[in-house]
C-alpha cells in the first residue's frame, strides 16, 4: 500500500493504531470462516470513534482503496475476508455502552461483543435475548450487519427485531443516525420507525457493503430466570414440525427449540453429548429439544403443561432427556460454533431460513445431495420466531484432498439451487444464492443501483453482497 496513504491514516488515528506489518496482516487475512482462502490486506487501521471512521472513508474514497469493516471476525461465510491490498477497518475500539433503563434500551458501539453486553446487563437483571453462535467474540454491530439469529430467537425472532436505530458512516464519510435518535433532543432510542422510510432496515443484513455501522441501539428485556428443559419424540417429521408451530401459536415461550432427525442427532451427540451428560437413549425418529423460559414461575408451569398437552395431541411422547436442551441453552454463547470445529474437518455452509413446517424439505435435499456426491455433512438449526426456522447445513471435506474439496464445492452450489426452489431464503446474501437465478434478477438490479448510488467508487466491501 502507498506510504503516503499510510501516513495519512496515522495522522487520523495515531501511529499505534495503523499497521502494515506482515504478521499483523496475517491476522486479518482470514476469519472464523473455513473453506475460504486467505487474502492479505495492505493495511489495518483501528479508529476510536465514528468521526475517525468518517475521515478514513473520505481518504479511502480519495485514493479508491477498497475497505473491509471488521469487528470480532467470527463470520462464517467470508464476509470479512479483505480485498487484496485493501484496507481493513477494525472497529473493536468502539466499545462504549449506554443503558437507558427507563426506555428499556441500550446503545452499544461497534466493538461491543454479546458476551460483554450480557455481563453488563446482568447487573440490571436484563438482557438481549438473542445469542449468536459465537457470542463470546461476536459483536452486536457485526451481527446486525448479517441480520443474525441464535438461541433466544425462538421468542424474539432474528436480530433485526431488536434494533431501534443505527449510527452509520456512509461510504462518502457522512455520518447518519436512524430511529428516534435522529432527533438530537430525543431521550434515547425508543422507536425504530421514525422520520419516514425505514432507513435502519437498509443497513441490516447489508454485510458492510453500504456503510459502516458504528453504533447500534437495541431493545432490552427483563432476564428470564426460570427454565424447563425437555425432549419430545415424534414418529414423523410433520409431528415435530407442527409441534414447534403450535408451541408458538399458543404463546409458549421457547427461546431455543430444534428438531433432530436420528442421523443428525447421532452426529451432534458424538461431538457434544458426553460433555452435556446426555445418557444413552433409544431416540425416536424425530426429536424436538426445547428450552422453555419465563420471568415468573407460574408462567413457566403453565407453559410446561401446555407443551406436554400439545405434544400428546399430535401423537408425540416425552423422551425425558432434559440434559440435551439444558446443555444447548446453558452453553448457548458458543455451542453451535464449537460443534462446527470439534471434528477437525473443513466445511462449506448454507445459512438459510425455512418455515417450521417445511423443515423436512431442507433435510431431504441435503441428504440427496450428499448421497449424489458421496460426501459427508449434517444440518442443524433452531426456531427463530412464529414462522421461521434457521438452518445451517454443513458439507465437510479434507483440505488436503483437492478432489474431495471440488466435490463439496459442486455440491454446495447445487444445494443452494435446490433449497431456493423449496422456498428457502438466505439471511446472508452470498453470491452463491443468486448466481444464475433468473427470479432474482430484478431484485439484484435494484440492489446494484442502490449500491452504485450510495457507493459510486465501490470501496465498501465490494462483491460481498450477492456478488455486487
Amino acid at each position: 500500500m502507498d506510504t503516503s496513504f499510510i501516513k495519512k491514516l496515522v495522522n487520523i488515528v495515531g501511529t499505534e493504531y495503523v499497521s502494515d506489518r506482515k504478521d499483523v496482516l496475517l491476522t486479518y487475512s482470514a476469519s472464523a470462516s473455513i473453506g475460504y482462502d486467505r487474502v492479505y490486506p495492505g493495511a489495518v487501521v483501528r479508529p476510536a470513534n465514528a468521526e475517525e471512521v468518517s475521515l478514513i472513508l473520505k481518504l479511502a474514497n480519495e485514493h479508491k482503496v477498497p475497505v473491509t469493516p471488521r469487528s470480532g471476525g467470527s463470520s462464517l461465510q467470508g464476509e470479512v475476508i479483505p480485498k487484496e491490498g485493501g484496507l481493513v477497518i477494525d472497529l473493536l475500539r468502539l466499545d462504549n455502552i449506554t443503558f437507558f433503563e427507563d426506555l428499556r434500551s441500550i446503545r452499544a458501539g461497534a466493538g461491543v461483543t454479546f458476551g460483554t453486553l450480557d455481563k453488563y446487563l446482568k447487573k440490571y437483571d436484563s438482557w438481549i435475548p438473542v445469542y449468536p453462535d459465537s457470542s463470546l467474540i461476536c459483536t452486536v454491530a457485526g451481527n446486525v450487519a448479517v441480520n443474525g439469529a441464535g438461541p433466544g430467537s425462538g421468542v424474539q425472532g432474528c436480530m433485526a427485531e431488536l434494533v431501534l436505530g443505527l449510527e452509520v458512516v456512509l461510504p462518502n464519510g457522512e455520518i447518519i443516525q436512524t430511529g428516534t435518535e435522529a432527533n438530537p433532543y430525543a431521550p434515547g432510542p425508543f422507536l425504530r420507525y421514525a422520520f419516514g422510510p425505514d432507513l435502519t432496515g437498509l443497513f441490516i443484513g447489508s454485510l458492510g457493503s453500504l456503510g459502516i455501522i458504528t453504533a447500534v441501539s437495541l431493545k432490552v428485556h427483563k432476564r428470564m430466570n426460570h427454565y424447563y428443559y425437555q425432549t419430545y419424540g415424534f414418529d414423523t417429521a410433520a409431528g415435530a414440525e407442527n409441534f414447534l408451530s403450535e408451541l408458538r401459536h399458543n404463546d409458549v415461550s421457547v427461546p431455543l427449540a430444534a428438531i433432530y432427525e436420528g442421523r443428525i442427532l447421532d452426529f451432534f451427540l458424538d461431538m457434544l453429548g458426553e460433555e452435556y451428560g446426555v445418557p444413552q437413549t433409544e431416540w425416536p425418529a424425530f426429536t424436538v429439544s426445547a428450552t422453555i423460559g419465563r420471568i415468573r414461575k407460574d408462567q413457566l408451569e403453565s407453559d410446561k403443561k401446555m407443551a406436554i398437552q400439545i405434544c400428546e395431541e399430535l401423537g408425540g411422547r416425552i423422551v425425558n432427556v432434559p440434559e440435551l436442551p439444558q446443555g444447548e441453552w446453558e452453553d448457548r454463547m458458543w455451542t453451535f460454533l464449537r460443534s462446527s470445529y470439534v471434528h477437525g474437518w473443513w466445511w462449506m455452509m448454507l445459512y438459510h431460513h425455512q418455515t417450521p413446517t417445511n423443515w423436512h424439505r431442507t433435510v431431504e435435499e441435503i441428504w440427496e445431495v450428499m448421497d449424489k456426491y458421496g460426501i459427508i455433512g449434517h444440518t442443524a438449526g433452531f426456531l427463530t420466531g412464529d414462522s421461521s426456522y434457521n438452518f445451517y447445513p454443513q458439507l465437510y471435506f479434507d483440505p488436503e484432498d483437492p478432489e474431495e474439496e471440488q466435490k463439496v464445492r459442486a455440491a454446495h452450489k447445487e444445494l443452494s439451487r435446490r433449497l431456493f426452489k423449496t422456498g428457502a431464503v438466505p439471511f446472508k446474501l452470498a453470491a452463491y444464492w443468486v448466481e444464475g437465478v433468473e427470479e432474482m434478477v430484478p431484485y439484484l438490479n435494484f440492489i446494484r443501483r442502490l449500491k452504485e448510488t450510495i457507493d459510486p467508487n465501490n470501496i465498501m466491501n465490494p462483491g460481498v453482497l450477492g456478488g455486487i
